[in-house]
């Protein structure tokens, strides 16, 4: 599968990178998509009028702290199962010191896309 798509590149606080140019950069192929889940998984679930399944639960888990592991695992895979080009065969949610790793290929890759979440990171961009 080779239809991604294209988009701008994102710095860490979703803000658009500009290159030397001064002309957006642009981003495409698997980093696109792990760029969107990554974008996903930052929107508070239900906050989009045009599609109100759209986003996450991850931001509920910010004043606990001692999440349960399970729930953020699985709210890291279900939106990544939720994009169509990634790879279902792929996606896996760990905890990793702390914060968490969500592992998945996008389809017809063989490059893995890793991305980590910190519970605080999330609040520090929401807050």
């Amino acid at each position: 599968m080779t239809g991604y798509g294209a988009d701008v590149r994102l710095d860490g606080s979703r803000d658009a990178v500009a290159a030397a140019s001064g002309d957006l950069e642009q981003i495409s192929g698997p980093a696109l998509v792990a760029q969107d889940v990554a974008e996903e998984l930052a929107i508070p679930r239900g906050s989009l009028p045009w599609d109100r399944t759209a986003g996450s639960d991850l931001l509920l888990w910010l004043n606990d702290r001692s999440p349960r592991d399970y729930e953020v695992e699985g709210e890291l895979r279900r939106v990544a199962l939720r994009d169509p080009r990634v790879d279902a065969a792929t996606v896996s949610a760990s905890r990793d010191g702390g914060g968490y790793l969500l592992r998945f290929r996008a389809l017809g890759s063989v490059a893995e896309q890793v991305l980590r979440f910190d519970l605080p990171d999330l609040e520090r961009a929401h807050g």
